[in-house]
């Protein structure tokens, strides 16, 4: 291309200088005839040569570039009319062009202050790649962000915790679903609002202190009882963030709330099941030693009344003594109950049924002025229980009931149909699935809320002294539990008591096995004389007594204080053919391990095991089938029948032998 000059005296260098330049440019004048133009200006434009010369009018370039499509779609006149008119007006104009191979070319036209219009070009094509680049870097940042919002947004909403961002004016910038829920409000309305606009009074007074230690940057973990719009009330434990921007400033904070509600009650109910479960297991320790007491104290008292006879002395002494003694040992098995280790019986109960028949025996004992009403939905099904210790615990209830009322008022017994739901299941420590759901209610003078925190209590009683043993609500404890049910109480002083209770259905409960009946020992033949028999126990006053029990049915009998000593007398003693043994024993050996002994290394001899605890009784049934056994206190007629069916036992081996 040939270099015109670009203005008239130019110099050389300049020119060349000029034409150098990444930019291009033209200059026209106030008639818009071209006065200078550079090399860059036809190079980027790529205009002819001949197009650019002194003079040249610049409605020519227009039309050029009209007529290429550098203006778009159109009319070319009307287009180079359109910039024409444009130009005249001085206005400032601004467009990029597109070229081959993706070149975009960036023109500008301003006019000029002395009346004359400017028209610069340039290569902006890496520039606009550059920021094309940006705009989807930017763009791809921003639908990332996005996405992560959304992701944020969907983990606050569906994490187990109200979440919520105060300023420090305790205005609410965001609020999750959750926290939104609880106040009856969607997230969207939350924001703006403040504290006091949310929070109810109570809350919002004892929360202030721990806000205000947020505002001040501290890091703020607390619990306290929230009051929600509905009236509830629930147990949250709260944790506060302060939000600190780059310049440190605390500008906020963040709070936290989880909902503690189920768990605090859940560590109430497992601490109350713990406590229940060490006053069972004392009430089985006191129970053993008090039966042993019991055994040396009828033991005694039965044959001093045998041998006195019908007289005054005895109907005025002994005989209330020897009541007394009995209703100790019908405590004893109230404590055994309570400590769930008694003889459990469940079967299929068809519940309606069994409180129709207690209430017809509670309306003929209970007082006129005390109604019994009962109502039973369609369809109950039968619950797992023992029948026998249902009808006591509803028995139990009714005197409670009785005594709560003042034996004026009204008593109301609802059973039907209960589907305990997963959550509410976890809370209970009960499988989820049917049950049958007992209320009983009354309309008596109530409890307060120490009282019902121990009601269930042995021992623990409201009434007067002297007007109950404290066990009866503890026996409906036990039974319940040992029916693997749950049972809840609600009440108030002045407003009554209720009772409700859940007993798993038949179609949930797993039928326990049925024990396989033990063929009856064959009497055993006459013999010339009783056998020799070892009494093993170690506690020297009921030993005493036993002995002479064992003597007056005229066994010849040796005695040993442990179950060690017992079987070293067994070995130098060929003539034993009997030992009566207690199990719980100090020593190497209990009772336990001498009659595994015996039935190993003395096949031939018989063996009845005591004790005064149920679950050792129970665990001796279930470990040794078969053998006899006898619960302290026993009566001269069981000693006698444990020692014949050992007797009988013990001649099989004999006999199998000679056959």
């Amino acid at each position: 291309m040939q270099n015109r000059p670009v203005r008239p005296g130019l110099s050389v260098p300049l020119e060349e200088a000029l034409n150098e330049l990444e930019e291009g440019f033209a200059v026209f004048d106030a008639e818009f005839r071209l006065l200078a133009w550079n090399r860059r200006f036809l190079e980027l434009h790529d205009l002819p040569a001949a197009l650019a010369f002194p003079g040249a009018d610049y409605e020519s370039f227009v039309r050029c570039f009209a007529e290429r499509g550098d203006y778009g779609p159109g009319d070319p006149a009307a287009l180079v009319r359109g910039r024409m008119a444009g130009a005249r007006r001085a206005e400032r104009i601004q467009i990029e062009l597109a070229k081959p191979m993706d070149r975009v070319i960036e023109a500008v036209g301003r006019p000029l202050a002395s009346g004359g219009y400017l028209s610069t070009c340039a290569d902006v094509t890496a520039r606009r790649n550059r920021a094309v680049q940006l705009e989807a870097q930017v763009e791809e940042r921003t639908r990332a962000l996005r996405l992560s919002e959304e992701r944020l947004a969907l983990i606050a909403d569906e994490v187990p915790a109200g979440i919520a961002h105060f300023d420090n004016e305790l205005r609410i910038l965001y609020a999750n679903r959750r926290f939104a829920r609880a106040y009856h409000r969607s997230p969207a309305e939350m924001i703006g609002l403040h504290a006091t606009e949310v929070l109810s009074a109570r809350t919002l007074g004892e929360s202030a202190r721990y806000f205000e230690q947020a505002r001040r940057g501290a890091l703020v973990d607390f619990e306290m009882r929230v009051e929600l719009p509905d009236g509830r009330f629930k147990d949250i434990r709260t944790l506060l963030r302060p939000e600190r921007p780059s310049s440190g400033e605390v500008i906020g904070f963040y709070l936290l709330s989880i909902d503690v509600t189920r768990r605090k009650a859940a560590m109430a109910a497992l601490m109350g099941a713990q406590k229940m479960d060490a006053l069972g297991r004392m009430a089985s320790g006191i129970s053993h030693d008090f039966n042993n007491l019991l055994t040396v104290i009828l033991g005694n008292l039965l044959p001093l009344a045998e041998e006195i006879g019908e007289g005054e002395l005895n109907r005025e002494f002994l005989a209330p003594a020897i009541a007394a003694a009995r209703r100790g040992s019908a405590l004893t098995q109230r404590l055994l109950t309570l400590a769930r280790r008694e003889q459990f019986a469940p079967e299929p109960t068809d519940i309606p049924g069994a409180v129709a028949e207690i209430c017809t025996l509670l309306r003929a004992s209970m007082p006129r002025k005390l109604v019994i009403g009962t109502e039973s939905a369609a369809e109950v099904p039968p619950a797992l229980v023992d029948r026998s210790q249902l009808e006591m615990a509803l028995l139990n209830l009714a005197m409670n009931a009785r005594d709560a009322t003042g034996g004026a008022g009204r008593i109301g017994i609802a059973i039907e149909p209960y589907d305990l739901p997963p959550q509410e299941a976890d809370l209970l420590y009960l499988p989820a699935g049917r049950y049958v759901r007992l209320r009983f209610s009354d309309d008596g003078c109530g409890m307060s809320p120490e009282q019902v925190e121990r009601i269930f209590e042995p021992f623990f009683t409201s009434k007067a002294a002297g007007a109950g043993s404290g066990l009866g609500l503890s026996m409906v404890y036990g039974f319940v539990k040992q029916s693997n049910g749950a049972i809840m109480v609600d009440s108030a002083p002045g407003k009554g008591t209720s009772f409700t209770i859940l007993l798993p259905s038949v179609e949930l409960a797993a039928l326990p096995p049925t024990p396989l009946a033990l063929p009856a020992p064959e009497p055993a033949p006459e013999e010339e004389s009783p056998p020799l028999l070892l009494l093993v126990e170690d506690d020297r006053d009921v030993r005493r007594t036993l002995r002479r029990k064992i003597a007056a049915l005229g066994h010849p009998l040796i005695e040993a204080d442990s179950a060690d000593e017992a079987k070293l007398l067994i070995q130098r003693i060929g003539a034993i053919a009997v030992v009566i043994s207690d199990i719980d024993m100090p020593g190497t050996l209990d009772g336990f391990g001498l009659a595994r002994w015996l039935a190993a290394e003395r096949p031939g001899t018989g063996v009845v095991l005591m004790s005064g605890k149920a679950g050792l009784a129970g665990q001796a049934a279930a470990e040794l089938p078969g053998l006899p056994i006898l619960r302290k206190p026993f009566t001269d007629a069981a000693l006698a029948a444990a020692l014949a069916t050992a007797r009988a036992q013990a001649r099989a081996p004999q006999q199998a032998g000679r056959d």
